[in-house]
């Protein structure tokens, strides 16, 4: 008895272990560190500039922005996802989902649309024109896309490498690229517990703004629908094969009846 109770808190001890090492928070910043490395050591200094982690000031707080690479080809504002399973989206979904193994399954937000307020972040602060900069998202993980992908949603770090060489037609100047850089640093704020608390006070208030602005919409949508069978209520829904959204009856099995989702 003493031995399988040994056995138990070491098995415990050890998922708790893992659990820790695995949150989207942990998983994220190794995604973060593995492509900022892959960048500093892989482009050209004379050619390339990164800088990396930066939290700007924006009019309705700050932003978080992964990675920006100035070259003399354009500005690059990269958001990173370290991410496992399938994914399904395309550019102009509000939301994407992820479907891992066992099933599990989960929405998170378009991350086109997520980097696009860095991208605009970054032009208001050094005052660039729009075509000069490139949005872009990087899925360093296991995952692999389901659905049709725009060229800018790049997997792995060979596909980043592609993305940049496509790249060649001259934007700025070397002390272009340099006073970029270092304006974009000297105003990433610092640090400090009170930034990062500020910071993710600020997401907290965005997320639950946004969780209103969604449930008041669902609710506006069930009080106007119903189950064309029964009458019943819809909830969202997404389809295994292509990950489509769609309403399905809240009495599934029992009933079967399905909308469209607008």
């Amino acid at each position: 008895m003493l031995q399988y109770l040994m056995k138990s808190a070491v098995r415990s001890v050890i998922r708790s272990a893992e659990y820790s090492f695995n949150t989207p928070e942990r998983k994220g910043a190794r995604g973060e560190r593995r492509v900022h490395k892959a960048l500093t050591s892989v482009l050209e200094e004379k050619d390339y500039r990164v800088v990396s982690d930066l939290i700007l000031p924006v009019a309705d707080g700050t932003t978080q922005i992964d990675h920006v690479v100035l070259s003399r080809f354009g500005i690059f504002v990269i958001e990173t996802k370290n991410m496992s399973g399938w994914i399904f989206g395309s550019a102009d979904q509000p939301n994407w989902t992820q479907l891992q193994k066992g099933g599990k399954r989960r929405s998170f937000q378009n991350p086109l649309r997520q980097n696009y307020a860095h991208v605009l972040a970054v032009q208001d602060i050094l005052g660039v024109e729009p075509k000069i900069l490139y949005n872009v998202v990087v899925f360093t993980g296991t995952a692999e896309p389901k659905t049709e992908m725009p060229e800018n949603v790049v997997w792995g770090l060979r596909g980043l490498g592609k993305l940049f060489a496509m790249r060649k037609q001259l934007e700025l100047s070397d002390s272009q690229m340099h006073a970029y850089a270092h304006k974009l640093q000297t105003q990433s704020l610092e640090k400090t517990k009170a930034v990062l608390n500020g910071h993710i006070k600020n997401l907290e208030k965005k997320a639950a703004s946004q969780n209103l602005q969604a449930n008041q919409a669902l609710g506006s949508f069930t009080e106007q629908t119903s189950c064309p069978k029964c009458g019943g209520q819809m909830l969202k829904r997404f389809n295994r094969k292509t990950g489509d959204a769609f309403w399905g009856c809240a009495k599934f099995p029992k009933c079967r009846g399905t909308r469209k989702a607008v």
